[in-house]
């Protein structure tokens, strides 16, 4: 199997972002040192003890005198905006029970506090992970080599998110300044998507093993701070590593946050709505920060003895002292409270998982039904022990779950997307490849057909001049439909045509709109379910006199311009390009 051609270049600098919902994280390499790739950990920080942590959160705060602050930068008293991450996708596209959310809410209030918008406040946030990164990339590999270099930027986006939430986040980083013009050209911008980088970052690591065998099937479940995708490969060569999707992904809105507001809610509870609202903003943190965040979640399994949390001070009644009746200062919290904050979200992810290993074996023969040899778990809460723990009863014993320990899962995805612009531009050894995915969306134009009372609208039935006839306007012509297969660098080509008058002879420009559902099977007309993707302008000059002509039935003579819509797919992305 020859290996795919690849994009050389001369000194380039390689800077992978992993922008969460909760936590970012950032990955770099530079020229030929794909081997010595570098997570950044050095972030500035108002807690030393988090200053050199793989990631830095996702959060921002303005003050009254307009200073910003981010990450762990942010001093503790103030409000800060959290969660601004899933304001990029429209509140109607978002479920139900995520729509109501606090967290939402309180991060729809405070961007509307400071009046931001979430495409402004993301640039802000941006600009400030960008600078601070471009410092440490320049005390790594020195100013000289990272002013002259090109910059190829690769940012990680959930592989749920519809198109207009890419185009946004790619918006977003264009405010922040990432793709301002440097000495050594352009800066290069690829967005993928999230399972996908944590897959390149364990194939990478699987490379080479004596258990991975072709026609081996594995399951890549990316559970991070606000989403989880899944994503499974079968194994179609070893040397160099070949994969391909087998099935299509799936992914929700089920990630640590929900865990994390669920928690609070218990806790909520057992102090007591007054307690809670008496409580100082430094209390709580201390409660959910350190004995949560660093205490019970990581650390549960699905047994654990009672954590008893000392109430705090401002919250207990002093009125019971004098009257002779003590308030109870502490509060317990069980493995059933925690259990309950878990299971919603787990049971959510158990149920993709087991949907995927399902779909894997009615792909397999008779003879060799069988599930994924693996399910493998990256991502922040991917380093969950219950919910490793949990998934065993999803899929049985019979598929193996691999959890790996310590910064490995938590960096997957920015170190993925390192190795995905590193083999595009031809660096270093890495040689997995992803030779075809399945897509999650269809893709397509609007046509107009000839008219069938029995198969179209009667809205859409019209009288063509052109062609004098009846026609139906308005109808989808899908040139990839979901779940379908699409190669790497094989774009499918679909042909059309267009008549032109004597009159239209000068027109120069065409335009072809793409449309996108996530129905399955897609609709067969454009309505509300079909959302307009891109417009694509083909600015070019027409020589009618080098085209066929098409006389109709009165006689009338028009020029037949001919031209190809061509389809690639590269990280899960459509690409259009027109020839005519």
């Amino acid at each position: 199997m020859s290996s795919p051609k690849k994009e050389q270049t001369g000194n380039t600098v390689i800077v992978g972002i992993d922008f969460g919902t909760t936590y970012s994280g950032v990955a770099f390499t530079w020229s030929n040192k794909i081997e010595r790739m570098e997570v950044i950990t050095s972030w500035d920080s108002d807690l030393h003890s988090t200053s050199d942590e793989e990631k830095t959160p996702t959060a921002i705060s303005y003050n009254s005198k307009g200073e910003v602050s981010w990450g762990y930068s942010i001093p503790f008293e103030p409000e800060q905006g959290k969660w601004f991450k899933l304001l990029l996708i429209d509140e109607k596209d978002l479920p139900d029970e995520i729509r109501g959310s606090t967290k939402l809410k309180e991060a729809r209030e405070y961007l509307k506090k400071h009046n931001k918008t979430p495409i402004s406040v993301i640039a802000e946030y941006l600009r400030l992970l960008w600078n601070h990164c471009n410092q440490r990339i320049i005390e790594t590999v020195s100013r000289a080599v990272v002013n002259y270099s090109k910059f190829h930027i690769v940012i990680t986006v959930p592989a749920i998110w519809p198109q207009y939430a890419r185009v946004r986040m790619r918006e977003a980083a264009k405010d922040a300044g990432m793709l301002t013009k440097r000495i050594a050209g352009e800066t290069r911008l690829d967005i993928i998507s999230e399972p996908e980088a944590a897959a390149l970052a364990t194939l990478s690591d699987m490379e080479g093993r004596c258990d991975v065998q072709v026609g081996d099937t594995f399951v890549v479940a990316d559970c991070g701070g606000g989403t989880t995708d899944i994503i499974s490969y079968e194994v179609i060569n070893i040397s160099p590593m070949a994969v391909k999707e087998c099935v299509q992904g799936q992914g929700g809105l089920c990630g640590a946050v929900f865990v994390d507001e669920a928690f609070v809610q218990i806790l909520k509870k057992k102090f007591g709505q007054k307690a809670w609202d008496k409580m100082e903003g430094r209390s709580r943190h201390r409660i959910i920060h350190d004995e949560w965040e660093h205490g019970i979640k990581p650390m549960f399994n699905g047994n654990m003895r009672p954590c008893i949390i000392t109430m705090p001070v401002e919250c207990i009644d002093f009125s019971a002292f004098m009257t002779g009746r003590r308030a109870v200062p502490k509060i317990e919290i069980t493995a059933d409270d925690v259990c309950t904050a878990f299971d919603p979200v787990v049971d959510k992810i158990g149920g993709m998982v087991a949907e995927q290993a399902a779909a894997i074996k009615t792909l397999q023969t008779e003879e060799k039904l069988k599930g994924p040899k693996y399910v493998i778990l990256v991502g922040g809460f991917g380093r969950c022990k219950y919910l490793l723990t949990a998934l065993k009863r999803f899929v049985g014993e019979d598929v193996e779950i691999l959890q790996s320990r310590g910064s490995g899962p938590w960096t997957a995805i920015c170190r993925g997307a390192v190795i995905h612009a590193s083999s595009l531009q031809g660096l270093g050894s890495f040689t997995v490849q992803i030779q075809s995915r399945i897509a999650r969306a269809s893709y397509g134009t609007t046509v107009i057909r000839d008219w069938n009372s029995r198969m179209h609208k009667k809205k859409d039935k019209y009288w063509d001049e052109e062609r004098q006839g009846w026609y139906a306007r308005d109808q989808m012509d899908w040139s990839l439909k979901i779940g379908e297969e699409m190669i790497s660098d094989k774009p499918v080509r679909f042909s059309y045509s267009r008549l032109y008058s004597t009159d239209e002879a000068s027109q120069r420009k065409i335009e072809v709109k793409i449309y996108t559902s996530t129905e399955s099977p897609p609709p067969p007309r454009k309505e509300s379910s079909v959302l307009l993707l891109c417009t694509i302008d083909w600015d070019t000059e027409i020589n009618i006199a080098n085209l066929s002509t098409y006389t109709n039935q009165l006689g009338k003579v028009y020029y037949k311009l001919e031209y190809e819509l061509q389809m690639g797919s590269k990280n899960v992305v459509a690409n259009y390009e027109v020839k005519g």
